[in-house]
């Protein structure tokens, strides 16, 4: 109740102060100064947004680019070879209001708001209420902050969107793919973690998503039956990964498959992305570690929902390894359940993998 509360007077306080100090469409720098990007929500969206950014620095290369990325998924920005500065974003007044503090001084003449938590409309509009680019499909409450709305169609690919943004403020066209560059000394670290098995051949798979979209996730009995077949067809060695919401399914796959490498929760995001790096494929459901696997170039075998289309998600580049399996269900008009993704079958993702594998 409370929460909802905020929610509401936020609004309605943003509505206010708009009439009041309505954001101007001044004309953007050709040449700005600095940027500021706010990029805030989940690893896949960061990722979509990495092109952006790329695309930004081209457009405007004597600027200092600064992105506010929410604090547990830096790592995205930080692998970003366009970025000058991370700065970490949080929902907490306190965060924010340092984050206030410290630009209403520096003052950025581009704020360039991406996929982002509704909190940041406000907080964009106080930075530089006259220089806000955003598109308006994903937040239309707010979009009366923003002094340039960029309207775009919600079906288009989910990089392109930030794309369009970016350019709009000036930014340089780019190959439309996401970024992540796996650094040296990360590829170094994890060889000394997990020497006695990081030079032989491997394959991830990834165990799960996030909890609020379960219905995406594969049933266990399902990873069970692939690891069994995988391991009495090729020599790769299995490495289960996954975030701590994923340690029950994975620890259930390693009780009925005693030869996994069971890394669920027991890897940072680098780590997993310097996994991937090395990988020679991941198998995984659509989840925050199959864009991290597309950005990095691992070859994916990636098993979609009917409510996320692969052809919004999978890679524009032509030269990116991955095979997608598409969900049908009989009534898609349904609400979505744990057991929808049993709809692909085994046999499909194991020729998926063997064709993967042995092309």
């Amino acid at each position: 109740m409370w929460n909802r509360f905020i929610e509401v007077a936020t609004f309605w306080s943003c509505k206010f102060l708009a009439r009041l100090f309505p954001p101007q469409p001044k004309p953007l720098p050709r040449q700005a100064r600095l940027i500021l990007v706010f990029s805030t929500t989940g690893l896949g969206d960061g990722l979509f947004d990495s092109a952006a950014i790329c695309s930004l620095k081209l457009g405007h290369p004597d600027a200092k680019l600064i992105v506010c990325a929410h604090r547990k998924r830096q790592s995205v920005a930080l692998h970003n070879p366009c970025v000058d500065e991370v700065v970490p974003f949080g929902k907490s007044p306190v965060r924010q209001l340092r984050l206030l503090w410290r630009f209403r001084r520096e003052r950025p003449d581009l704020v360039v708001v991406l996929h982002v938590n509704e909190e940041v409309y406000p907080l964009a509009y106080w930075i530089n209420r006259d220089a806000v680019v955003t598109f308006v499909n994903l937040s239309e409450r707010y979009s009366f902050l923003a002094a340039h709305p960029v309207k775009v169609r919600d079906t288009q690919h989910a990089v392109l969107l930030p794309l369009k943004v970016a350019q709009y403020a000036g930014g340089s066209p780019v190959p439309s793919r996401m970024v992540y560059e796996v650094k040296a000394d990360e590829l170094a670290a994890i060889r000394v973690r997990f020497a006695t098995w990081i030079d032989h051949p491997y394959v991830v798979f990834q165990t799960g998503g996030g909890r609020t979209l379960f219905w995406r996730d594969r049933p266990v009995e399902h990873y069970v039956t692939l690891i069994r077949w995988f391991s009495d067809r090729f020599a790769h060695k299995v490495i289960l990964t996954g975030g701590v919401e994923n340690v029950e399914r994975a620890s259930a796959m390693e009780r009925a498959c005693p030869e996994v490498i069971n890394l669920a929760g027991k890897t940072t995001l680098i780590e997993t992305a310097a996994l991937l790096h090395l990988a020679k494929m991941l198998l995984t459901t659509d989840t925050g570690i199959m864009h991290l696997g597309f950005a990095i170039g691992c070859p994916v075998v990636c098993l979609f929902h009917d409510l996320y289309p692969a052809t919004d998600y999978c890679p524009l580049d032509k030269s990116a390894r991955y095979v997608a399996l598409q969900l049908t269900r009989s009534h898609p008009e349904q609400p979505p359940t744990a057991r929808d993704m049993e709809g692909i079958s085994c046999d499909e993702v194991k020729h998926a993998i063997a064709a993967m594998l042995e092309c």
